[in-house]
């Protein structure tokens, strides 16, 4: 006799319905497993991107540093530097020495600095002349009336000012124009060395050594080993030399790579309770396709377990039928993993083995999937053809349902997110929450799915009592659940899964980025802010703010914890505002945080009275003060400082002041702030769970029109004998849609509850930052609730389209005959 198990493969190949759903199931574990090894990994290198770029790129691997050196110890450190980077593998070296200021005979007496950089005349714009001997700063040169054909000057270059490029950026202290208060120009450049260390002084003396970025971890850990190379030999050198007590070698990359690091460990840490979830929800999900295999197999395994098949045997043809499927699945999720890589992960920079890695894990998690499904396989045959009794597990444990031991790692989890990430008033504190914490959102999303899934059971029993055949589109549609109650069950339960995970990431991955946003802008005040001179700010000496600013800046002073603001302008360029502005006049005040209300008496104002109260302002984001209307000064100096909030870019805003003449200092971004990288690893961490998510639902709307293809000859032949006894089209596409609605409702009502109360309860909790306002909160929730609708409704528009079409095309004829 030819046994079957030669043609399994062939067998189960044949049954559509199966195919689909074993490889369905093997994409998402192997999407699952592959994707948390290269989002780990990718945000690595999105961490250290981000710590790479926010400071000077040419600070990153080493640089030294040398205060008031004489001019031969000058020359002696840059020597050394550039002898010993080239022996490193550091292909350039920037040397740069700035005298002390220098009074120079050239008309007036100004003081100015004396300066040599590599490279420098490259990087300057010479508006007169040439390069080939000293280059003069413009105001210096407007100043003293000297220029070209001066003796010993060639050229005369453009001011640098802020913000400069990177070049410049280690340099921004002794090159810079500053012209708030006393003039204080740029220096003058020498063409060498030689001729800057010739003249008598003591110097300030920098080496850079610029190298490329990296842009993953391996390539920042090679960076870091250089540096050290490089250190210990500079260190060695100039200890030869006897320069040690005046040439300081400093080393910021491995603290820029430690950070780095704590931002990948931490992801990876709240990652891998999710994966492993999501891994075992998988596992189940084998179980029970091994279970429906068995199910619908089983008099084929009768008939083989009678001729004498061990039940290990039976197991086998099992995992000959479905393991292909499960097995060609896995491989397009791991190709999905890599080409959505973009999508659910901070950066597309991976190491080089890294999808190497991930293969692995995907061929370890199919392992283990086959043989779950050999395992469930044979269990059953065994169960049902030879033990023919119940388990011995005892009935106690069995009537323990699985989300109670859930409910409490949940509440566990609460009480250690409740206690925060890092202690309120205390910025100087490590961020930090332990993996458990941040499981408790996930975990709450379970429990309501497995209660869900119960109680959806149980309505489906109860539904045999409901009579309303008054309304036959209900009455039908109860009918149709209640006979597919295992599937109804299972597209609910990672229905719930879905919407709550999806609504869980998407809602505490917008809350770190707008707490991020709101937090910067409040630090700073607005995008960009500048500070300048009190003419300007007070409008003396016909000074006003450049054409191109006006409605999108707005001037803003400060007299210690009083903000003095232009209440007509104010909303253009501030980062936020309130309705109370408009109403601040001549003798109002808004309280920000911990002050007094009420009549106030503050020097250099006119009584005031406080006509609002907030927690925090822009520009007031630590402690209290108060916000008043600049009408309301009757000491026009009370203000110490003024500032040009704007809208704009940095840019901008110091293009168009330099433009106009106007004296500024001190330029602010909203972007460079704050240390970003704890809310990033936040916002990436709920990122690549919402895409988790977001996988589930595909998965859970694929199980609902699979479920409509599996049952699709029953449901046909009752339609159609229902057809032919009276039922109006009109019913029939009504019960249909009726039937796919209540479990779209249910699973939307069931995972969007859970979802936003699990991300408004979490958000707070998690603040990297939470002695700045405001603290995170959830953003509106309409957009997740308009989308999520709109796709659960195309869903049910598409299984009741594939129900109906397979009523109205059926041939009752031939579904007789076959059943």
């Amino acid at each position: 006799m030819r046994l079957p198990w030669g043609s399994s493969i062939r067998t189960g190949l044949a049954n559509g319905s199966s195919t689909v759903v074993a490889t369905v199931t093997g994409l998402l574990l192997a999407f699952v497993a592959a994707s948390a090894v290269l989002c780990g990994v990718a945000s690595g290198s999105a961490a250290i991107a981000y710590q790479s770029t926010q400071g000077c790129a040419q600070t990153l691997p080493v640089y030294v540093a040398a205060v008031n050196a004489t001019g031969q110890q000058t020359t002696w450190i840059a020597a050394d530097a550039r002898k010993v980077a080239a022996q490193q593998g550091f292909p350039q070296t920037l040397v740069g020495a700035y005298s002390d200021a220098y009074g120079r005979d050239l008309g007036p007496a100004v003081a100015v600095r004396l300066a040599y950089r590599d490279d420098a005349a490259a990087n300057l714009q010479i508006r007169q002349g040439k390069a080939g001997s000293q280059l003069l700063p413009e105001a210096y040169a407007r100043n003293t009336g000297a220029g070209p054909g001066t003796p010993g000057v060639s050229g005369v270059y453009s001011d640098l000012q802020e913000p400069v490029s990177p070049f410049w950026c280690t340099e921004v202290d002794w090159v810079t124009l500053q012209t708030l208060g006393d003039l204080v120009s740029g220096p003058i450049f020498e063409p060498s060395l030689d001729q800057l260390t010739a003249t008598a002084g003591r110097f300030t003396v920098t080496a850079h050594f610029p190298t490329a970025l990296p842009s993953t971890m391996g390539q920042a850990e090679q960076l870091r080993q250089r540096g050290d190379a490089l250190a210990s030999a500079l260190k060695a050198a100039f200890a030869a030399d006897g320069l040690t007590g005046v040439a300081v070698v400093h080393q910021q990359f491995p603290a820029v790579l430690a950070n780095a690091r704590q931002a990948q460990d931490n992801l990876i840490a709240f990652v891998a309770p999710l994966t492993a979830v999501s891994l075992l929800v998988g596992l189940v999900g084998v179980m029970a396709i091994a279970t429906q295999w068995c199910r619908r197999r089983q008099p084929q395994l009768f008939l083989l377990w009678a001729r004498g098949s061990a039940p290990m045997s039976l197991g086998a043809m099992g995992l000959l039928e479905l393991g292909g499927p499960i097995m060609v699945g896995a491989v397009l999720g791991l190709a999905a993993a890599r080409l959505t890589l973009p999508w659910y992960a901070p950066a597309a920079e991976l190491e080089p083995a890294t999808l190497g890695w991930a293969a692995l894990l995907v061929a370890g998690v199919v392992a283990l999937a086959l043989l779950t499904l050999t395992i469930t396989a044979t269990a059953w045959t065994h169960r049902v053809f030879q033990v023919r009794k119940q388990g011995r597990v005892p009935g106690f444990v069995r009537a323990i349902p699985f989300e109670l031991p859930v409910l409490a790692l949940a509440v566990w989890s609460w009480t250690r997110l409740a206690n925060g990430m890092v202690p309120a008033g205390d910025p100087a504190a490590t961020t930090h929450v332990d993996p458990l914490a941040l499981a408790f959102p996930v975990l709450a999303v379970i429990v309501v799915a497995g209660v869900a899934a119960r109680v959806g059971r149980l309505l489906l029993a109860w539904s045999h009592r409901l009579n309303l055949w008054t309304v036959p589109s209900v009455q039908l549609a109860a009918r149709r659940l209640a006979a597919a109650s295992t599937a109804v069950i299972g597209v609910l339960l990672v229905g719930v899964l879905a919407v709550g995970t999806f609504a869980v990431g998407n809602g505490v991955e917008g809350a770190e980025r707008d707490a991020l946003a709101a937090k910067s802008g409040n630090l700073v005040g607005a995008e960009t802010s500048v500070q300048v001179s009190t003419d300007l700010g007070l409008g003396q000496r016909n000074r006003s703010l450049p054409e191109s600013l006006r409605g999108v800046s707005t001037l803003v002073g400060r007299a210690g914890a009083t903000l003095v603001v232009d209440p007509d302008t104010f909303a253009q360029g501030a980062y936020s505002t309130l309705d109370a502005i408009g109403q601040l006049g001549a003798d109002g005040a808004i309280a920000v945080g911990p002050v007094p209300t009420g009549q106030l008496s503050l020097d250099g104002f006119a009584p005031l009275h406080t006509i609002a109260a907030v927690s925090a302002f822009p520009g007031i984001p630590r402690s209290g003060g108060y916000v008043v209307s600049r009408k309301a000064l009757t000491n026009i100096y009370a203000p110490g400082s003024w500032f040009v909030w704007s809208g704009a870019d940095v840019t901008t805003v110091t293009s168009a002041l330099a433009a106009a003449g106007i004296e500024r200092i001190h330029v602010r971004t909203a972007a460079t702030s704050l240390n970003a990288l704890p809310f990033l690893t936040m916002e990436w961490t709920f990122g690549y769970i919402a895409s988790v998510g977001a996988l589930l639902a595909v998965v859970a709307a694929a199980s609902l029109l699979l479920a409509v293809g599996a049952r699709r000859r029953q449901t046909a032949l009752s339609g159609a004998l229902a057809t032919r006894m009276g039922l109006t089209a009109r019913t029939l596409i009504a019960s249909h849609l009726v039937e796919f609605g209540a479990i779209a409702a249910a699973t939307l009502a069931a995972g969007a509850a859970v979802g936003l109360a699990a991300s408004a309860l979490s958000a707070p909790r998690l603040d990297p930052a939470p002695w700045l306002a405001p603290t995170p909160e959830p953003s509106s929730w309409w957009p997740f609730a308009a989308y999520s609708v709109g796709a659960a409704l195309l869903v049910v528009v598409i299984a009741g389209w594939l129900a109906v079409r397979g009523v109205r095309t059926a041939k009752v004829g031939e579904l007789i005959r076959y059943s």
